[in-house]
């Protein structure tokens, strides 16, 4: 079957986190033996952390140049994927007309990608409405209807638009350079890459790392920025963990999380990796290149997502993060109890929980503002990884990578998305 040749449309912008990542891995499958065309043409606004995609081949485009653009997504394209729409508070006369301007001019087919989980993040969204109901159909990561998720929303503005299930994949050759299974350039370390909203459960990790220092773990969070849910999240845990400061580097790091530059941070990890790290200390970094955030998760013993859906409202969709299948392709993973219970292999009624190397936390879902969520029972998780590290790492490694490579890959999971959307053609 033959791939459509398709425009990935980001017209929030690069913003550096999971949009940015789907685009990537979506790209890399149809340029791998050269299977398709995909391009990404990103409106030139400034939002997020755009300098963390680095990596990613993106045309930029001013809003002007909209008629430009259109003209050449009709004489070029088959398919226009709508991964991200301008935020509310955008320039007006984007907010106001990107739709006429842009979506309804389109005449190939368009399916909008609504990566949004909650109705805070899909409110956000400048027109949202009005850009659903000029494409085609949309792709979210959950068809279940739940209190605060995007099926609600649609159902309460009574869009009748088609809404199909969106998958992860992960193309892994992306990565192939930095897969390995045994504890070779590993450090005996504990790692957590991600954003700091709070749904992520991140804190956990800062939970856990007296428990970790008394087996000579290092743990590091990374990503973990400085915005309103993570400042709550590090101010839970102020005079109760000795942060990892210093006067050395080329400035002065007061504070976790000291830097939002990923060039700055790139150079910060140079300097704690030469100088070595404590188990003592614990190590937050804010926001990171792409490539060098894998390159630390690869050389990390375990890796963590330990984000949990069980008191939310929300929906897994039966789905990964991005945060989650890097973990498990590149170290060990550590994934919440309640996600593993509640999602399945892809097409099975295998839950998660029965993957040995996929580790299980819980938490006694205690509340930010008094002082955060805290792991149950520390000292037996610690007591397992340790055990793990030294005695079953490369069988832990082994297993984990398999089963991202065989039920979550590129190449397993878009021909079929594509395919029961009737994009495909012999």
């Amino acid at each position: 079957m033959k791939l459509p040749r398709t425009a990935i449309l980001l017209l929030r912008g690069v913003e550096g986190c999971g949009v940015s990542t789907y685009a990537r891995h979506f790209k890399a499958y149809f340029d791998e033996h050269n299977r398709g065309k995909c391009d990404i043409f990103a409106l030139n606004l400034s939002v997020g952390r755009p300098d963390t995609s680095t990596d990613l081949p993106i045309t930029k485009f001013a809003f002007d140049e909209a008629d430009e653009l259109v003209r050449r997504i009709n004489e070029e394209y088959d398919l226009s994927l709508v991964f991200s729409v301008p935020a509310k508070n955008a320039k007006e006369e984007i907010v106001n007309n990107y739709v006429e301007r842009i979506l309804e001019k389109i005449k190939s087919p368009k399916w909008l990608i609504n990566h949004d989980h909650h109705y805070l993040s899909i409110g956000r969204n400048a027109d949202f409405e009005n850009a659903i109901k000029a494409c085609d159909g949309v792709l979210c990561h959950s068809l279940a209807e739940t209190k605060c998720g995007f099926i609600r929303w649609m159902k309460k503005r009574e869009i009748k638009t088609r809404v199909e299930k969106l998958d992860t994949f992960f193309h892994i050759p992306l990565v192939g350079n930095l897969v390995t299974f045994d504890k070779t350039n590993r450090l005996k370390r504990l790692i957590n890459a991600s954003r700091a909203v709070a749904w992520k459960r991140s804190s956990l990790v800062l939970n856990l790392h007296k428990e970790l220092a008394k087996k000579n773990f290092v743990t590091e969070m990374i990503g973990f920025e400085r915005s309103i849910a993570g400042y709550s999240q590090l101010k839970n845990y102020e005079g109760k963990l000795d942060w990892y400061v210093t006067d050395e580097f080329e400035k002065p790091v007061k504070a976790p999380s000291a830097f939002s530059n990923a060039q700055v941070n790139e150079r910060f990890f140079d300097f704690v990796d030469d100088e070595g790290q404590d188990p003592n200390k614990m190590y937050v970094f804010g926001s990171y290149d792409h490539k060098r955030g894998l390159r630390r998760i690869c050389q990390s013993a375990f890796a963590t997502h330990p984000r949990s859906f069980e008191h939310n409202g929300l929906d897994y969709g039966n789905n990964h993060e991005y945060q989650g299948l890097e973990a498990a392709l590149l170290s060990v993973p550590i994934f919440h109890r309640h996600f593993l219970e509640t999602v399945t292999l892809p097409d099975t009624d295998v839950p998660l929980s029965a993957i040995e190397s996929f580790i299980s936390m819980d938490d006694d879902n205690n509340h930010l503002k008094n002082g955060g969520p805290n792991v149950l029972n520390p000292s037996d998780l610690v007591e397992k990884l340790d055990e793990i590290w030294n005695s079953r790492y490369t069988q832990y490694r082994q297993e984990s990578f398999s089963i991202i490579n065989t039920y979550y890959a590129s190449w397993v999971l878009i021909p079929k998305m594509l395919d029961r959307l009737g994009l495909l053609t012999p």
